[in-house]
């Protein structure tokens, strides 16, 4: 058998079905560390964790001053504080510093792990807001800072 040119011999044929079939299992799993390691985050129960409330359903764009503690459960706070300080009001410093929309802050007005990173977006570029394959996460720092 042959697949775009390459010649595939008759034995492997069920392994590669079997891959086929399983790798997205394997991949998508509710279980760390194979799979998403913030999986968890898709139960409804979480969401005030993170999320700000209006009414009875969890408001997607406003974040609790409390949503770091979330993240810094898992993640050592020496690690954390190593990329990018939290707790500022951009506006009060670095000279009025404009964070874009969808870099979102707390609801004091507060940068937090979430304005850079997303518990649900895909696992990849350490969950990153903003990332280019060519550039990294360059393009997330470029969007505050500017281009260097």
């Amino acid at each position: 058998m042959r697949i775009r040119g390459v010649r595939i011999p008759a034995g492997w044929l069920p392994v590669l079905v079997g891959v086929l079939c399983f790798a997205p299992a394997l991949v998508a799993s509710e279980e760390h560390p194979r799979g998403n390691p913030h999986a968890h985050f898709r139960n409804p129960d979480q969401c005030p964790k993170c999320h700000l409330s209006r009414g009875s359903q969890p408001d997607p764009g406003r974040f609790s001053t409390a949503a770091d503690a979330v993240c810094l459960e898992c993640h050592a706070k020496d690690s954390a504080r190593r990329s990018h300080p939290v707790n500022v009001r951009p506006e009060e410093k670095f000279r009025k510093m404009k964070v874009p929309a969808d870099l979102r802050l707390d609801d004091d007005g507060r940068i937090m792990c979430l304005t850079c990173h997303t518990a649900h977006g895909p696992y990849a570029f350490f969950f990153l807001r903003r990332s280019s394959p060519d550039r990294g996460f360059e393009v997330l720092c470029e969007a505050c800072h500017g281009k260097r």
